[in-house]
């Protein structure tokens, strides 16, 4: 009932001998487009402007709380109360409601208004209603977030650089590869360079404007190298002007991979019928002196042909185990062997084999090595590669006489292999196709897939191969294991 009389002579003009302000260009305040209400210190609407009566209705008498918020007490913070109480203004963001219940974002500013004497008698609060503004607002971070989670996302590598090639911003595959190097230069974490790149997509985006691709190798973890396919695209303001340029990497590793595998099918191919063509003529050549012996009844000759005949089938024999351990797909069964009893097993195998032939070979091993590896794959991989050394001695006729060393060594925490010979050697173009398919350094009479078969089981046991060579002087393969 009091509450309904206080309103009652608030709406006939009698605010209880309280003297409002004269408010300075009542027109403004009434045509302003933003609802504005004059409070008392009780939170009571004591006037409001054509706004806030189109949308709220006359409310004067009402509690503020009640009209905006539909609720029953005050606010816990008021920025009104707050100007009462040190008769400063103050902005808050807030949720009022309309009295169908819809909700509006409003920015809210308070000033206090003084008598004669100074006094604080009222607050004028004016709220701007920001309901659109704060829906483009969330759209907006709905798109950004949208942006960044496929920024972040996508499977190549992106950065964002600026004009001296630093990077600015990067995504999550990049950190993950390269580390968070922003501010660092794209040169020095891709490239592992001092200075830009001469050919560089990305400073040919900032020249021209255009979108640019080229293809990398890169240096990922541990100076892991990486194929890439690199697009640079120009990042322009509201100007025109570029102000960076976006970098996206792709990682086509594997499929360069593939494509040298593929090459490789092709080479193993043309390379195994030539092989298999020799052997064959080897045999006829064999067979052909056999006949002749027993036509002309000549032991002698006879075995020279059966020689033949038996030095063929045993490179088809070589041939066919080498070509099924390449060709399988097999995991290596990994347990603790004693490196050390391989190559002594290999050692005593081959220092018969290099009797009479002017090859002294050597085991140098101060310790039982024990290493994680699958027996059999390191078995053949020592016996290829002291098969290969005795070769190279044999065939070397510059010295009288040859040696072979394999050694076992430990650096820090890894175990190197060392099979080193003073047999022929190579040259460089000899040593840049080793490992190439059915290339052979026993010419005719190798198969060409003894080192292809070492640089798998390596490859398979997650291990380094190393080679050293000189035309003449002799070879030295170092097998880092890990």
């Amino acid at each position: 009932m009091h509450r309904a009389k206080a309103k009652c002579n608030l709406m006939k003009g009698n605010y209880m001998d309280l003297t409002l302000p004269e408010i300075p260009d009542s027109l403004l305040f009434e045509e302003v487009p933003c609802y504005i209400t004059v409070q008392d210190k009780d939170c009571r609407i004591l006037r409001t402007n054509r706004k806030f009566r189109e949308t709220f209705g006359r409310r004067e008498g009402d509690y503020c709380y009640e009209v905006f918020k539909q609720r029953d007490t005050k606010c816990p913070i008021c920025p009104m109360e707050q100007t009462f109480l040190d008769g400063k203004p103050h902005i808050s963001e807030e949720i009022v409601f309309s009295p169908e219940g819809y909700p509006i974002n409003v920015i809210a500013q308070t000033s206090p208004l003084f008598n004669k004497q100074g006094d604080i008698i009222a607050v004028i609060e004016m709220a701007t209603d920001i309901t659109e503004n704060k829906r483009l607002q969330r759209r907006l971070e709905e798109s950004t977030s949208k942006y960044r989670m496929l920024y972040n996302e996508v499977p190549c590598f992106i950065s964002v650089q600026n004009k001296d090639f630093k990077i600015i911003d990067c995504n999550k595959r990049f950190k993950e590869e390269f580390g968070d190097y922003r501010n660092g230069y794209c040169y020095e974490i891709y490239k592992k360079r001092t200075t830009r790149c001469d050919i560089c997509p990305v400073a040919e985006a900032f020249n021209d404007g255009l979108v640019h691709t080229s293809e990398e190798i890169v240096a990922g973890k541990n100076n892991t190298p990486i194929n890439v396919i690199v697009l640079a695209a120009p990042i322009k303001d509201e100007y025109g002007e570029i102000k960076s340029v976006m970098e996206m990497s792709t990682d086509i590793t594997e499929i360069k991979k593939i494509q040298s595998q593929m090459a490789n099918i092709g080479q193993m191919a043309s390379g195994l019928a030539h092989t298999i063509k020799g052997i064959i003529s080897g045999l006829d050549g064999g067979m052909y002196v056999v006949e002749s012996g027993f036509k002309r009844n000549e032991d002698e000759l006879i075995k020279k042909g059966w020689d033949m005949v038996q030095r063929n089938i045993g490179r088809i024999s070589s041939l066919v185990l080498d070509m099924l351990f390449f060709a399988k797909q097999r995991i290596p069964e990994l347990e603790d062997i004693s490196l050390t009893a391989i190559c002594k097993d290999i050692f005593i195998l081959y220092e018969n084999k290099c009797l009479g032939k002017n090859i002294k070979i050597t085991l140098e091993s101060d310790f039982d090595y024990h290493i994680k590896g699958d027996y059999k794959s390191i078995y053949t991989l020592v016996l290829n590669l002291v098969e290969n050394a005795m070769h190279a001695c044999m065939w070397d006729n510059s010295k009288e006489e040859h040696f072979i060393k394999i050694k076992i060594q430990k650096n820090l925490t890894r175990i190197s292999l060392v099979i080193e010979d003073n047999g022929t050697g190579m040259d460089s173009d000899t040593k840049h196709k080793l490992f190439t398919p059915l290339f052979s350094t026993k010419g005719s009479s190798g198969s060409g897939f003894g080192l292809m078969v070492v640089k798998k089981i390596v490859e398979e046991h997650n291990s380094q191969i190393n080679v050293e060579s000189e035309a003449g002087k002799g070879s030295t393969f170092t097998i880092n294991f890990v």
